[in-house]
């Protein structure tokens, strides 16, 4: 099919930006429209993807360009774009609820690397697509990038040179194409209801007051975004032989240990529930495991093998869909609030908020119980259903939303 020929022809959306500049926040906003499909997640497809499709077919290798012989560019320019529509379209099922939404939007931070072509490539893929930039305060980012852990080089000058390169590499490379559009993050920021009107109304989707009203919503929240991330120690020698087959299946920043045992099983247990991985899961509970389950729907108590089923149940209705926005919270800065549920038993307790494609709303809180480094009680406190329930501004009752 190719270029001509794509079914997301003029339906693909890249917000791009330098990173720290409110790229995650802008596709949120825009990705829960309901023509609009799209995750926070980036995709990396560009620069972490099909790269070395180009870099071969290009000859950036003395050795590695044997697609020279197979096919000229031009014919590779038009599979990528079979092969990142197929992605797309894929995310655009996953997130949709059964619903067909005619855009889809990505986001990935611009590449600070000088040497890197995902740009342009991504340039000659679309040309059709729209591009939304958003620039933020050169300061404001430069601060930013100096506390984020993931950069080579935290010094001033370093991510000035980040900031500096990313934006104008952005506004040389895409600002001439007719789908290309600049925003100010200070801009969408002061008034995010009537700068996503405009944006809806330049992509041709029709913005009613209850797309707008959920804008306005989302845009008041600040999450802190602690993720599934284990604090700074080492595991007591216990605790890493018994979930030695876990690490083996699940997966945590290379640098990153946890420390005490309860924090370490919390980190497990986070990522098993993520992953719906019923055995993990399963291998984290004592024998005697119990399970609360409080919601508007009903109370659940359950015991032992049916705790365990149903936990793994919880895992499936919560994970088995993809979120347009993601957090996992934690109190305290990072670190996981501690009460004494009994005396020598740590009580471990973490949060969970997400946004739908359809605009709907996750949240539930779970209070791990920990004994002998593993968890007896799991207490789940959740807002509402697991499949979601609609997004109200402060002070509206539910009946408001409809």
């Amino acid at each position: 099919m190719g270029r001509d020929g794509s079914p997301l022809r003029d339906r693909v959306i890249f917000v791009e930006g330098a990173p720290r500049s409110g790229t995650t926040w802008l596709v949120t906003l825009l990705a829960t429209h309901p023509e609009i499909a799209g995750v926070q997640a980036e995709s990396h497809l560009f620069d972490f993807g099909v790269d070395r499709l180009f870099d071969n077919i290009e000859g950036r290798d003395p050795v590695f360009r044997g697609l020279q012989l197979y096919l000229d560019r031009e014919e590779l320019v038009d599979l990528v774009r079979d092969l990142c529509d197929g992605v797309l379209t894929a995310m655009r099922t996953h997130v949709s609820n059964g619903s067909t939404p005619p855009f889809v939007v990505e986001k990935t931070p611009i590449s600070g690397r000088t040497d890197s072509f995902d740009l342009e490539r991504k340039r000659d893929v679309y040309p059709d697509a729209w591009y939304i930039h958003i620039v933020r305060d050169r300061e404001a980012v430069i601060r930013s990038l100096m506390r984020a852990p993931w950069m080579p080089d935290r010094s001033y000058a370093a991510c000035a040179a980040h900031y500096d390169y990313t934006v104008d590499h952005a506004r040389e490379t895409l600002g001439d194409l007719p789908r290309y559009r600049e925003v100010s993050y200070e801009d969408l920021r002061s008034a995010p209801a009537a700068f996503c009107q405009e944006l809806f109304e330049w992509l041709g989707v029709e913005a009613g007051e209850d797309v707008l009203e959920t804008v306005r919503v989302l845009s008041s929240e600040h999450f802190s975004d602690l993720g599934a991330a284990p604090p700074a120690a080492r595991p007591t020698p216990g605790l890493r032989s018994r979930l030695s087959k876990v690490r083996a299946t699940l997966q945590r920043p290379a640098s990153a240990d946890p420390g005490e045992p309860g924090d370490a099983l919390a980190f497990y247990f986070v990522q098993a529930l993520h992953e719906r991985d019923g055995e993990a899961l399963r291998s984290l509970t004592t024998p005697s495991f119990e399970l609360l389950y409080r919601s508007a729907d009903g109370d659940l108590s359950l015991h032992d093998e049916e705790a365990r089923a149903a936990l793994v149940m919880l895992a499936e209705d919560t994970f088995a869909r993809r979120y347009v926005d993601e957090r996992w919270i934690s109190p305290g800065g990072g670190r996981s609030s501690w009460w004494s549920s009994a005396p020598g038993n740590p009580l471990v307790t973490v949060f969970f908020s997400a946004i739908g494609g359809d605009a709907t709303r996750v949240d539930f809180a779970i209070a791990l119980d920990v004994e002998n480094e593993l968890v007896r009680r799991a207490i789940v406190i959740s807002a509402g259903p697991l499949a979601g329930r609609p997004v109200v501004a402060a002070g509206k009752g539910a009946g408001a939303a409809s």
